[in-house]
């Protein structure tokens, strides 16, 4: 509640979209989202809600026509079959709520794929954003990102090599975000130089190439060692430069 407070004093007219995993779904937590007016997509789990869960249930057979299904070729060789369903207008202690769900089942269609095997995964989410065909998938991708920001942001920080832990929350709070925004800045580097064309094909190429974490090591080894020039630094520092990324 204090944080929710904080977010909206510093940006009163931010729209904000909450991505949450299953522990958020409840009243208080619908309460504060209404108050703030921000949106929200969560994911759902069997047990969440009961009375949400049944009249979801129930409403299928009224609204059988929410239905949609999308193929897609992936660039990795396998084929995504996902089929939508959708409930609209499920009232929970005055709060407007829609249900979706997505089952999705990878393909293997690689002529020398080792598995052949298919696999079907069922992704569930609640939300106050309006469901329709149109962007039902959309909709479900959104809040599918909760684990992509979660894995490939706070997890990379903590178990790739970044030290984030919780013990820099400890002692001072001013060090603490001084460390995180570092933190930020280094990851963000990290991701435009192992992405680059370049870096790619000369390091990168063939089975024999070096592992990203050796690498670092190296330059860090490098930083160690190397002098700087302090007025070469402060000329480049002078000059004003733009970098455009191509995607």
């Amino acid at each position: 509640m204090r944080l929710a407070d904080k977010l909206k004093k510093l940006y009163p007219r931010l729209r904000i979209l909450i991505l949450a995993d299953a522990l958020y779904p409840y009243e208080g937590f619908f309460n504060i989202c209404k108050a703030n007016q921000w949106s929200y997509c969560v994911s759902f789990k069997n047990g969440n809600l009961p009375s949400v869960w049944q009249e979801a249930l129930a409403l299928q057979l009224l609204q059988s026509q929410n239905t949609r299904k999308d193929i897609c070729y992936r660039p990795d060789g396998n084929t995504a079959t996902q089929v939508f369903h959708w409930i609209t207008d499920i009232d929970y202690k005055g709060h407007n709520l829609n249900w979706l769900e997505c089952q999705e089942t990878i393909t293997p269609t690689k002529p020398d794929a080792s598995d052949t095997e298919s696999t079907t995964t069922r992704f569930v989410h609640i939300t106050d954003l309006p469901v329709h065909a149109g962007n039902v998938a959309d909709t479900s991708r959104t809040g599918r990102l909760r684990w992509k920001i979660e894995n490939e942001g706070f997890n990379t920080l903590k178990n790739g090599g970044y030290g984030m832990e919780h013990q820099y929350a400890r002692k001072s709070y001013c060090a603490l975000k001084n460390y995180f925004q570092f933190m930020q800045m280094a990851h963000i580097i990290h991701q435009l130089m192992t992405l680059n064309t370049r870096f790619q094909e000369a390091f990168m190429k063939g089975k024999n190439h070096p592992t990203l974490k050796d690498l670092w090591k190296k330059l860090a080894g490098a930083m160690e060692w190397a002098e700087l020039d302090d007025e070469l630094l402060e000329n480049m520092a002078g000059v004003r430069r733009q970098f455009r990324f191509a995607t």
